[in-house]
């Protein structure tokens, strides 16, 4: 069962990330995992529940010169595991302040009017927090760590961003640079 994912990253860049566990079973198809927004771009995280396995997939937006948030593209990736705790259970091998950037993806977005038009790429990358790490700082953006660990960053520009991992008191614990699609 597919859900929208247009109206569902909407409703993660406006409200936020719901409070609780990722729960997927045959009535909930799909949870949000994770969200971020950098200005005129942004990337939502989805687990949804497939046959015999789930999906953790990735969508890139940007605003158009409306003003209007519009699915650029993504990808996904599929795991055998069919179970949200599973999923959860991910950053139980990693140190307390580790931070492990995963997979990335990016896509072109072409921007403005001509002449002056722009185009420039979006990226986004999976990233894996310990347990120790309470956010993840990114050009000035803060991003709490979700109990899972799993979130995204998004950027629009062409270089990786250095991302920053801070305990629960604050302090810097590990920095890392997320990678640029392959």
């Amino acid at each position: 069962m597919a859900y929208d994912a247009l109206a569902e990253s909407l409703r993660l860049i406006t409200s936020g990330m719901p409070d609780g566990p990722v729960r997927l079973s045959r009535r909930r198809r799909f949870a949000p995992v994770a969200v971020d927004v950098d200005g005129d771009v942004a990337a939502t995280r989805f687990l949804r529940r497939g046959v015999g396995c789930h999906w953790d997939e990735t969508h890139l937006l940007t605003v158009d010169d409306r003003g209007v948030w519009r699915m650029l593209g993504g990808g996904g990736a599929s795991d055998e595991d069919p179970t949200a705790e599973e999923f959860g259970r991910a950053r139980d091998g990693l140190g307390p302040y580790q931070v492990l950037p995963g997979g990335t993806a990016g896509v072109v977005r072409d921007g403005g009017s001509p002449p002056s038009r722009v185009t420039r790429w979006v990226r986004g990358s999976a990233v894996l927090v310990g347990r120790g790490i309470a956010e993840l700082r990114v050009d000035g953006r803060r991003l709490p760590a979700p109990h899972h660990g799993h979130l995204i960053v998004v950027w629009g520009s062409d270089r990786p961003p250095t991302v920053t991992a801070h305990d629960g008191t604050g302090r810097t614990v590990a920095a890392a640079t997320v990678s640029p699609p392959g």
